[in-house]
């Protein structure tokens, strides 16, 4: 706490709310917090053991308002006999069961119950909810309808502290505060997630081009560090969201679950910093670029601001295609072939195409991985070509730091060493050809470990670190066998 004060000084203004100003220089991969959740929460429609988090159906068999699955015995033993108190109709009890949304607010209701963490709670209703904006939406409706008057009207919470103080003003005040600053964690499940809810964490504001990097291990305690040299007045930013999506895409997404417009310079600018990760083709003029314009609707060619698209051609080819990709997935002739067909509406480095170059790239991981396969020079080229594609986005779009560009550089990096022993196995190349191949491949890959070497080593860029530090071993043992006089390689 004592260093949060005096790195960080807190600032509040109407259009950011509460943020976070660096009050001394930071240097890059400098850790700037970490810090345990004070909430675990399930995303909406999923229901989670309150002990270990796996999905279940089964609620605890003593208060038996908190999901608990078969294999664990208690969850917190206050919250246990706090809950088993309530007196509640056995028809009641079921309907708080039916929806899974009860138990993330029972969790906030709990930490309002136990004195010693009356502090903690008090911190926690200071978060940012934007009641103002989410009042009367949709969201608004459903949790009054699905969450609030069933707890309501089963008469819980008047049994609680100060009960007639638990209005549907703080009930959806508590639901906003999870929406608006729960961070995604890894759930038990491959491929599935929920959220946690972090003081401290919370207070970093938005950017689409972030200084700062969060990253969250496996026992769930966030670490945020600097992705670049940070001075001190400069404002502190992490990214919300998917920086891998265009403008329109990212900002949906903040509008809808962080309810703000994002203003960062890379939204107000057309081509995304010169990515253009949203760019459509002008099939009037080469190598002319159609674009949103700022503030607009309206998609303009940057050579010529006569040639446009109507938005909802644009909406209907974003959507078709994204169709496409997603029945294309696992099939690399399909998913090759729409990169073609793709490739004459939009920019090379739109986001749609960006995530098709992904799709492809991991099925040739795959195949390369294969060697019954037995790829051809061809397939290893291929997939070079690919991450060289996405590098170069990602060095625009995340410049410093980054896991993303670390793990594409690994890509590049480990697929260039596999074809250069290929090739000097097949005796294309000879000794002094592989050496200086895998002399170039050694700087990216210690390029790579450098950025990585900064995530936390319960996740799965950590361990992607410590299997390339062994590999970056076996590529350094490689190069002094080949630096040894012909006679002793042969």
């Amino acid at each position: 706490m004592e260093d949060f004060a005096n790195k960080f000084e807190v600032k509040e203004n109407e259009t950011m709310g509460r943020y976070l100003v660096a009050a001394v220089n930071i240097k890059a991969g400098e850790t700037l917090l970490l810090e345990q959740p004070l909430l675990l929460l399930a995303n909406n429609a999923d229901r989670r053991c309150c002990n270990c988090h796996q999905l279940t159906s089964t609620f605890c068999g003593k208060c038996h308002l908190m999901p608990l699955c078969a294999e664990c015995v208690d969850h917190h033993g206050l919250d246990c006999l706090r809950l088993a108190k309530l007196q509640l109709h056995v028809e009641k009890m079921q309907q708080l069961q039916g929806n899974a949304e009860i138990a993330n607010v029972l969790k906030f209701l709990l930490l309002r119950e136990h004195a010693e963490m009356h502090s903690r709670y008090e911190e926690l209703l200071q978060m940012e909810a934007h009641l103002a904006r989410r009042r009367g939406t949709e969201i608004w409706r459903t949790y009054q309808k699905q969450v609030i008057e069933p707890l309501q009207s089963a008469g819980l919470l008047l049994q609680l502290r100060n009960g007639s103080e638990i209005d549907e003003e703080l009930l959806q005040r508590m639901l906003g505060i999870a929406d608006i600053n729960g961070f995604e964690i890894r759930a038990p499940e491959s491929g599935s997630s929920m959220r946690g809810v972090y003081l401290r964490a919370g207070l970093f504001a938005h950017s689409c081009v972030p200084n700062v990097v969060a990253a969250i291990d496996e026992q769930h305690r966030i670490k945020l560090y600097a992705n670049r040299s940070i001075a001190a007045g400069e404002i502190l930013y992490n990214c919300y969201t998917n920086i891998m999506l265009g403008t329109d895409e990212r900002r949906q997404i903040l509008k809808i679950g962080k309810c703000f417009d994002c203003q960062c310079v890379r939204c107000l600018d057309p081509t995304e910093l010169g990515t253009h990760m949203s760019s459509f083709v002008c099939s009037h003029c080469a190598g002319g670029y159609i674009v949103k314009q700022p503030g607009s609707n309206a998609w303009q060619c940057l050579l010529n601001p006569e040639h446009i698209l109507k938005p909802e051609f644009v909406a209907s080819v974003v959507e078709r295609a994204k169709e496409e990709v997603f029945h294309a997935r696992d099939d690399i002739y399909r998913l090759e072939l729409l990169l073609a067909k793709l490739g004459r509406l939009l920019h090379g480095n739109h986001y749609i195409m960006l995530d098709l170059k992904q799709n492809i790239a991991s099925i040739l991981r795959q195949i390369l991985q294969n060697m019954a396969h037995r790829p051809s020079r061809k397939v290893y080229e291929r997939k070079i070509r690919l991450c060289q594609e996405i590098l170069l986005v990602l060095k625009v779009l995340a410049p410093g730091i980054s896991r993303l560009k670390a793990i594409a550089l690994y890509e590049l990096a480990n697929t260039q060493a596999e074809l250069a022993r290929k090739l000097f196995s097949e005796q294309e190349h000879n000794a002094a050809d592989l050496l200086g191949e895998l002399q170039q491949i050694e700087i990216m890959m210690r390029e790579s470990l450098r950025m990585l070497l900064y995530e936390p080593i319960c996740t799965p860029e950590g361990h992607l670190a410590r299997n390339m530090l062994r590999e970056l071993k076996e590529l350094q043992n490689d190069m002094k066998v080949l630096q040894q006089p012909n006679d002793v390689i042969n």
